[in-house]
């Protein structure tokens, strides 16, 4: 415990105070976070007691909303946002604003790019399925995942270039130059990065056992 406060703000202010996180603010991650600070990770400086300043970084938020007001110590909000935010931090920010102080209890993430919570399998389920073929068959495609991301496809020079992390030849449609898109060859993924004239400039690179004839 490292602070308390009496106050506890109304549905009315907590709805109001919610407006000042949606759009693009700027957001101050956790101490106790995987972001690196001189090369270390703030939770390791924080661990050991040492005082860290992480710098503001900009996050999307698409909506933020109230749901469900369970009794004057709680509310349950549902968030829609960008990539690397921290919900930790929206709660401490939100508890600050309103003067009463606020942490995380409990977080669901119920959808991320292609994947929604309903499709997933639950730990016991896992579980039971640990080390069997049946368990292998609820896996994914990893192109599923680049859904949400334009699909270009590499040349066969181009995806050998690609597969060694280089610049690869692309062909490319209603994609921008700079935009980040993914790298088919024979229908498999090979790599993520920026489509700049005619290549594609890996980011990362997927080592992935070429497709069978």
């Amino acid at each position: 415990m490292i602070a308390t406060s009496p106050t506890r703000p109304t549905d009315d202010q907590i709805r109001d105070a919610l407006g000042a996180f949606v759009g693009e603010i700027m957001q101050v991650p956790p101490k106790f976070s995987a972001v690196k600070i001189d090369g270390q990770r703030a939770y390791k400086l924080a661990r050991a007691g040492e005082e860290v300043e992480i710098a503001p970084r900009p996050l999307w938020v698409e909506e933020l909303v109230m749901t469900d007001r369970p009794d004057a110590d709680h509310v349950t909000l549902e968030m829609v946002c960008g990539k690397g935010g921290y919900v930790r931090a929206l709660a401490r920010d939100l508890g600050e604003m309103l003067g009463c102080l606020a942490h995380v209890v409990w977080l669901r993430r119920v959808w991320s790019g292609p994947f929604e919570a309903e499709g997933a399998l639950g730990m016991d389920e896992i579980e039971r399925l640990a080390q069997t073929a049946e368990l292998d068959a609820h896996l994914r495609p990893l192109e599923d995942g680049l859904a949400d991301l334009p699909r270009v496809v590499a040349t066969d020079e181009g995806a050998a270039r690609l597969r060694n992390g280089n610049p690869g030849m692309v062909i490319a449609k209603d994609v921008e130059y700079g935009d980040e898109c993914w790298a088919a060859h024979q229908g498999r993924a090979v790599a993520v990065g920026r489509y700049r004239a005619g290549e594609l400039h890996p980011a990362r690179v997927f080592l992935t056992a070429p497709a069978e004839d």
